[in-house]
């Protein structure tokens, strides 16, 4: 079912327009969320830098160092990151780097700044970056209570990626579904459509969140097909 799924980009159930000038950079959508993620770092203060996240063992501060210095890694170093994840759990954390991040002011900054770079950089940013970004933010947005903003095309290139290399126990329920973000006007895939909004979506397909996308209810049904 996932396997074509690059061809439903750029993710959308709009009415058709010109989009001749789409493309797979994503320095604009990643650079945004990286700020986006940086506000509620501040807004967050010391209460929510030390408090756990949905990543077993890993407190904001870990997801935060962890994103500032791994970002931009090459393919091997995150199979090299994830196994060690896998492998050693919430021990995995980034300690140099939270040496250097005295705190959610720190964070906040070293974000923006990554942020800067990306943008002004003349190399593109792919989808695996703004997942990196993504991931941080959703993990951060959970721990305190909140939705960390995310676009439309952020959200949904994700998703993209995400069910299109899903592991065997997620594929199992988005198999034979296109899946429809609520609130964030995409859809992908082929059959009848799960929903969820954007965060919880991405959440599923992450593995962070258990709650599985639902048939339409209600008010989510609407007879606009899928892209």
């Amino acid at each position: 079912m996932v396997a074509d799924l690059s061809r439903y980009l750029p993710l959308s159930r709009r009415p058709d327009v010109d989009e001749s000038g789409v493309t797979a950079d994503r320095r604009a959508e990643t650079a945004e969320v990286l700020r986006s993620v940086a506000t509620v770092l501040r807004a967050g203060g010391d209460e929510l830098w030390s408090a756990p996240t949905d990543r077993p063992g890993w407190r904001v501060a870990d997801v935060t160092a962890d994103l500032v210095r791994g970002f931009d890694r090459t393919r091997t170093r995150r199979a090299l990151d994830a196994a060690e994840r896998l492998v050693r759990g919430g021990e995995a954390r980034r300690l140099d780097e939270l040496e250097r991040l005295s705190g959610p002011s720190a964070g906040a900054d070293a974000l923006d700044t990554r942020a800067a770079t990306v943008l002004g950089r003349e190399r593109a940013t792919g989808v695996a970056e703004l997942d990196d970004a993504v991931v941080a933010a959703l993990l951060v947005g959970g721990a305190a209570g909140a939705d960390v903003p995310l676009s439309a095309r952020a959200s949904g290139a994700v998703a993209l990626r995400r069910a299109a290399a899903a592991p065997t126990e997620i594929r199992a329920v988005i198999s034979g579904h296109a899946l429809r973000a609520t609130d964030a006007g995409w859809e992908f895939g082929h059959g009848s459509p799960l929903v969820d909004t954007a965060n919880a979506l991405l959440r599923f397909l992450m593995g962070i969140g258990t709650v599985a996308p639902h048939p339409p209810r209600g008010d989510e049904r609407d007879d606009v097909p899928s892209a």
